[in-house]
């Protein structure tokens, strides 16, 4: 009987790679932005549905400053997925996945 938690697992690794997820995570790295800054690498709807996904699997984090919605990548949680030892095979096709999906 496979592990509900393994397949969870890999499922939201495989989404985590997923273009616009990806992107979202690439553009994050550095610093904080808006919505709107991230709308012109993803499409609204999608990227709604992106950062619902993100958010929700806490790679993602939603702060108010003044009266922006700010939205930055939780390092700390992502690197933890990557590192979990269920998920080290995974890491290197998640990684060429990117890799490719960037250049």
């Amino acid at each position: 009987m496979p592990d509900d938690n393994s397949s969870n697992d890999d499922n939201i690794l495989e989404l985590l790679f997923e273009p616009d997820n990806a992107e979202i995570l690439t553009q994050l790295r550095n610093e904080p932005k808006t919505a709107l800054e991230l709308e012109k690498f993803v499409d609204k709807v999608r990227l709604d549905q992106s950062l619902s996904f993100l958010i929700k699997n806490g790679f993602v984090k939603k702060t108010e400053k003044n009266e922006d919605v700010l939205y930055s990548v939780d390092i700390d949680h992502l690197s933890k997925v990557l590192e979990n030892q269920e998920n080290f095979q995974n890491i290197d096709n998640g990684l060429a996945k990117l890799d490719s999906f960037l250049n």
